[in-house]
């Protein structure tokens, strides 16, 4: 028999935040400018890579690696087989900062802010912030990414909000 004939199993499908519940806990990951297709692709494909084996005291964890909005890294784990313990979330990041290292690129900057201006992502320093809403080329109506969200529900429901019904209103 050839081997293609006997290998019956279909792929499996690859894991996308999109399919994970809306309870599933989320950790976003930013970059201040747009990554390539082909960092999208080696993004998702080290994901795959990392989340195969990611485990939680022995535990295989239910996880994703995916891009969002070309700019956005985010580690999704469904934690009702398994939660994710702290040496776990340690390997996370340290999975994150190997990507920094690889793309030659920052994604654990927290001081990012990525809004929308003409339909597409853009990004300026948080120091920034309150002269660009002086000079209007942001405004209270401006989407903003909020980062800070912390499971699949809030990523779908918060994560692309007016900048005044953000954490960065106090900036208003």
């Amino acid at each position: 028999m050839n081997e293609l004939a006997m290998n019956t199993e279909a792929p499996s499908p690859i894991r996308t935040i999109d399919t994970m519940p809306a309870y599933a806990r989320v950790w976003v990951y930013k970059a201040a400018r747009a990554l390539s297709h082909a960092e999208q692709k080696l993004v998702r494909e080290r994901g795959v890579a990392f989340t195969s084996t990611w485990a939680a005291h022995g535990s295989q964890l239910d996880a994703c690696v995916d891009v969002l909005h070309d700019r956005f890294v985010v580690v999704g784990v469904d934690e009702a087989q398994a939660e994710a313990s702290g040496c776990s979330v340690d390997k996370s990041v340290g999975f994150i900062k190997q990507l920094e290292h690889d793309l030659n690129l920052m994604l654990t900057d927290r001081m990012v802010v990525v809004y929308e201006r003409d339909g597409e992502a853009a990004s300026c320093r948080l120091q920034e912030l309150p002269d660009l809403l002086k000079e209007a080329v942001i405004t209270p109506d401006t989407i903003v990414f909020d980062d800070l969200v912390g499971t699949v529900a809030d990523l779908r429901a918060r994560f692309r909000v007016p900048l005044k019904s953000s954490w960065m209103q106090r900036f208003l």
